[in-house]
């Protein structure tokens, strides 16, 4: 992971996890927080299991996951997609979540999106994280590198 992408995922954001099951069926759900491990060949990923139980049902048995993040002022979107084992939060994640969802709602109000709508989408309860060990990065963002694999892979 470069130093740009690692810079990228402070920023505030909106993430969708994506997973299949064993049997193949694709699950979807929104990341709540995200942290780039220090070696930078993996990232850690919140969701809220209550919300998306299918999720972590598919990541548990598949071990597989894909995370897509966007920048919600200019659509700028990286996907990195590898490994990933589910684990259970502890207090830092917790922190870490409401960070993550207190600037991406700051984000999306400021873009004229009511905070009702918002606060649906985004919430800790039944936090659950995953460890993404990342095997693949790909440039997302609408326009002519859009599915392109990124150069800098780990």
């Amino acid at each position: 992971m470069t130093d740009a992408l690692a810079a990228f995922l402070e920023q505030p954001l909106m993430c969708i996890l994506a997973a299949t099951d064993s049997e193949g069926r694709p699950t979807a759900g929104r990341g709540i927080g995200v942290e780039v491990v220090d070696d930078r060949t993996a990232i850690e990923v919140i969701f809220s299991s209550w919300q998306w139980p299918a999720l972590e049902t598919a990541i548990r048995e598949t071990g597989r996951l894909a995370a897509t993040f966007v920048t919600p002022a200019d659509y700028v979107t990286y996907q990195l997609k590898g490994t990933a084992a589910v684990r259970d939060v502890v207090p830092g994640d917790l922190l870490r979540a409401g960070h993550f969802m207190a600037r991406a709602t700051g984000a999306l109000e400021a873009l004229g999106v009511p905070s009702s709508i918002i606060a649906p989408w985004l919430t800790d309860r039944g936090a659950t994280a995953a460890r993404l060990t990342i095997a693949e990065i790909y440039i997302q963002t609408p326009g002519p590198q859009a599915g392109m694999r990124a150069k800098a892979a780990p």
